[in-house]
């Protein structure tokens, strides 16, 4: 299980059993968050995409210690609001624009 999401100058970056991995900004194509309702009782679940170069990306569910935080940074390097995470439903589309470089690069 992974223990912690990060945004940080650097990129995204997850942290689990101790090793740090992720994607740096410059192969970070663009994000998304989207919720779930699970069967069988509709267990509200939120997820974020952050989409790589190379066609592959990383989905993180809200149960990632450091999610809200990450979404909040994820939505201000874009230039945008947070999303209001409780509220969301499965229609709302959220898409963060996130590309390349970090803009004080």
């Amino acid at each position: 299980m992974t223990d912690r999401l990060n945004v940080d100058e650097d990129g995204v970056w997850l942290t689990d059993s101790g090793r740090r991995f992720g994607y740096p900004w410059s192969e970070v194509t663009g994000a998304g968050i989207s919720v779930l309702l699970l069967p069988p009782d509709a267990k509200r679940l939120i997820t974020v995409e952050v989409d790589h170069v190379s066609g592959d990306f990383l989905s993180i569910t809200d149960g990632v210690e450091g999610f809200k935080e990450a979404v909040e940074a994820l939505v201000a390097r874009s230039g945008g609001e947070p999303p209001n995470l409780a509220t969301l439903s499965p229609e709302d589309t959220v898409t963060i624009a996130l590309v390349g470089e970090s803009p004080s690069a």
